[in-house]
């Protein structure tokens, strides 16, 4: 454990230059007093570790050092290179960076000089290629710890963001950032609705630049953890229209193609099949006439229980099929 928290540690000053020993240990889950120690062994090892005290002191690597990856095993390294998402990291600009450092881990870790084996393919079937024109200013900005200047929709005052992080989502790209002077360092005077880390579509970025001006951000913040938080609220703040259904087997079988993941839960709590093979269960669309109109396709191998309106809807837009083939 102790030689993973050392190859951590120069992983750490390596990326982020100088940085306090306070900051180090509260990273690495360790007490100040073991990062002195870890730092004494890195430098009785050969690695330049350079210490210095007083408000703008720290610990960092000499100048010019580069932390070679050595010491991987081979499972360690076959980790690294087996899952392959290159269409994200060529969106970022980062495809070449990717192909370099896989050839790194594979000379100094001795592995197999053979390509990913997985590959991940996020986005969806059928789904249309989203147009991000300035993911590269954003990741840009994000690297850099700047902050950026964007303007969003058809919205005409820019907003000035402090970046926290870029998530791709099925092939569709968000940044996640905060509105700049929200994040105090020190406590901050900002009420809590405004310290929020909001999300933005990236496709619907109109305008970007970064600034000179460096990002204040929370260096405790999870980027994954925030975003489970709030595709879960996404998801439940979203608006509902519940509607009770009789569906024939033939329905029942073609649910989890039409409505995905969720019609698992829709037919484990659905009720006991009649005398025509017909269960009841409940269904969940964003509104009433969205449901009418895909439950309409069903033909008769569905029937709307309630509410009224909906099987109203339904019984409205079969007229209308009708009329329109006459």
């Amino acid at each position: 454990m102790r030689a993973d928290r050392l190859v951590s540690l120069v992983l750490l000053l390596q990326a982020r230059g100088r940085v306090s020993a306070a900051a180090l240990a509260a990273e690495l889950r360790v007490s100040v007093r073991t990062v002195y120690r870890d730092l004494a062994t890195l430098s009785a090892s050969g690695v330049p570790v350079l210490t210095e005290s007083g408000p703008n002191g720290g610990c960092r690597l000499l100048d010019g050092y580069a932390f070679p990856l050595r010491g991987l095993t081979a499972d360690e390294a076959s980790a690294l290179l087996l899952p392959g998402v290159p269409a994200a990291l060529a969106e970022l600009g980062l495809g070449a960076p990717l192909a370099t450092a896989h050839r790194k881990i594979r000379i100094t870790s001795g592995g197999p000089a053979q390509p990913p084996l997985v590959h991940l393919d996020m986005p969806k079937w059928f789904a249309a290629k989203e147009a991000v024109p300035h993911l590269r200013t954003l990741a840009s900005a994000l690297r850099d710890r700047r902050r950026l200047r964007i303007r969003y929709r058809d919205q005409l005052v820019p907003r000035v963001l402090d970046p926290l992080g870029l998530v791709n989502k099925a092939g569709l790209w968000y940044l996640v950032a905060v509105r700049a002077g929200a994040v105090d360092p020190v406590g901050g005077a900002a009420g809590d609705g405004e310290r929020e880390p909001a999300v933005f579509r990236a496709g619907r970025i109109t305008s970007a630049s970064v600034l000179a001006e460096p990002a204040v951000r929370d260096e405790e913040f999870d980027l994954a953890a925030f975003w489970a938080r709030w595709s879960a609220d996404f998801e439940t703040s979203r608006p509902s229209c519940a509607v009770r259904v009789r569906a024939s087997p033939v329905a029942l079988d073609v649910f989890p193609e039409i409505f995905g993941d969720g019609a698992h839960a829709i037919l484990a709590a659905a009720g006991p099949p009649d005398r025509d093979g017909f269960r009841e269960v409940t269904l969940t669309f964003e509104h009433e006439l969205a449901a009418a109109h895909r439950l309409a396709g069903f033909g008769g191998h569905v029937e709307v229980l309630s509410p009224a309106s909906v099987r109203a809807d339904v019984i409205a837009t079969a007229r209308e099929i009708l009329e329109r083939y006459r």
